[in-house]
């Protein structure tokens, strides 16, 4: 394997053949592709630095001075000093601005995802149009890195002899040779498919005289075309697509064998199918092909929803409760994105939290609401005082009230209220101590919890 992860560059050792990446096999050094959100972020770093003085985070990257970059990865000897240098910002920067100390640690996630060489495909010029002699570009009957991933295999350019991140050019097939495409990309690339530049060189184009391209051309620059490939196609790799499981499964009425695909994980930014059923309280319905009987299965479910930055577990035993608390820790620690970690305890809890998660509702001030409800029914003599009730959301109307349902035993009593009634809760939290409090578990421990700090620091009406 040439290079590796601590010394640069990494190259796999079935690609070693190839003569890839010369200059930084002679001189050291690492390339890298990265997304746009890189730049946002860069930019927000050098504005902590600029209200932060004397920060030490990047070891000496500050010393680049005021307008400098902070986070390109240019000149970086390893994946290893680069990722380094991110997780030393992030730190630092955590106790003063923990969301972009989050959004680092994403970056940082995203780039080794796009990072994998061992998904990128090797294609060899074989064109005329470029040589070494009009400056760092291509070299004919060289072999070059077009970066992507498994994850989004789309052209986002060519890593070319300036050997630090990809640039983008024409994709003339006469003019390129695939000698390795693990992913495809390379071939759609030169099939027509590509999103890239249509001319080889500045000259060739016409060029705006007032703007960077006429400004180059008159003073004889070449100008490469960077692109940055779209974090949200990156971010969306990091979330699983929707799965299901074939379940053997007996009818509780007539005995009848028949087999059932439950869903086990749920995307529902990937699976209308899946997000409509858990919306309409059917994702777990079965129904016997024998006598029509109709139930819900009692199965775990993840529901991912990468939109809204929420997780939801459902789990059927305490067993594995402790195991989807550990998955949380571990995603939380890989900086993983998402905000909003949940546990229920069966499929309605699921569907509960996914609707007011898909209308930006908090499932904390519902949950505090709840006690309110249950108070009021008892003092309406709709439940015994001495009997426990279950308060749950089984609809959000287009009307704007949110449709609660009382359960009492074998006994439901219905209840509508404006959705506007959660800000009776929401706007405390938000001023209170717990306003950044995230539980795994929301449920009427959490409830009880917030409104004895809610009470303690003066905040109920």
């Amino acid at each position: 394997m040439g290079g590796s992860y601590e010394n640069g560059p990494y190259i796999p050792a079935e690609h070693e053949r190839y003569g890839l990446l010369p200059h930084c096999r002679a001189k050291g050094g690492e390339v890298f592709s990265f997304p746009s959100m890189l730049d946002d972020v860069d930019e927000r770093i050098r504005t902590w630095e600029a209200e932060n003085v004397g920060t030490q985070a990047s070891n000496g990257e500050s010393e680049r001075g005021g307008d400098s970059t902070r986070i390109v990865p240019y000149g970086m000897k390893s994946h290893a000093e680069y990722y380094g240098v991110l997780e030393r910002y992030s730190v630092e920067i955590a106790p003063d601005d923990p969301q972009l100390a989050r959004d680092i640690r994403t970056l940082e996630k995203i780039m080794k995802l796009m990072n994998v060489k061992e998904e990128w495909s090797i294609v060899r010029y074989v064109g005329d149009q470029c040589d070494e002699v009009r400056g760092l570009s291509l070299t004919k009957g060289r072999c070059y890195y077009w970066p992507c991933s498994e994850s989004c295999p789309k052209y986002e350019g060519v890593i070319d002899d300036e050997e630090f991140t990809s640039y983008l050019y024409p994709c003339d097939p006469n003019s390129w040779e695939i000698i390795s495409d693990p992913t495809g990309m390379a071939a759609r690339a030169l099939a027509g498919e590509a999103d890239t530049v249509s001319a080889w060189f500045i000259e060739e184009r016409r060029a705006d005289p007032d703007s960077l391209q006429g400004w180059a051309l008159a003073n004889g620059v070449v100008v490469k075309q960077t692109v940055a490939p779209g974090y949200e196609n990156e971010e969306a790799g990091l979330w699983k697509q929707s799965e299901r499981d074939v379940v053997a499964l007996s009818c509780p009425n007539c005995g009848k064998r028949f087999e059932f695909a439950a869903w086990t994980l749920v995307n529902v930014d990937e699976s209308r199918e899946a997000s409509e059923l858990l919306r309409a309280d059917r994702l777990s319905e079965f129904t016997c092909p024998d006598c029509g009987y109709t139930a819900s299965l009692v199965h775990p479910c993840l529901c991912l929803m990468p939109s809204h930055r929420a997780v939801i577990y459902q789990v059927d035993h305490e067993e594995m409760r402790a195991g989807c608390i550990a998955m949380f820790d571990s995603l939380k620690r890989d900086a993983f994105p998402c905000e909003r970690y949940r546990i229920a305890r069966d499929r309605h809890e699921l569907r509960e939290k996914f609707l007011l998660f898909e209308t930006g509702l908090d499932d904390r001030a519902l949950e505090c609401l709840k006690i309110g409800v249950t108070g009021q029914a008892k003092v309406d003599g709709i439940v015994p005082v001495d009997v426990e009730c279950r308060v749950v959301l089984r609809g959000i109307g287009d009307d704007g009230d949110l449709h609660l349902a009382i359960e009492v035993g074998e006994d439901t009593y219905l209840s509508d209220m404006p959705v506007d009634a959660l800000r009776l809760f929401s706007e405390p939290l938000a001023a209170s101590s717990i306003a950044d409090e995230q539980p795994y578990i929301v449920d009427r421990t959490w409830a009880d919890h917030a409104y004895d700090v809610l009470d303690r620091e003066g905040l109920l009406g």
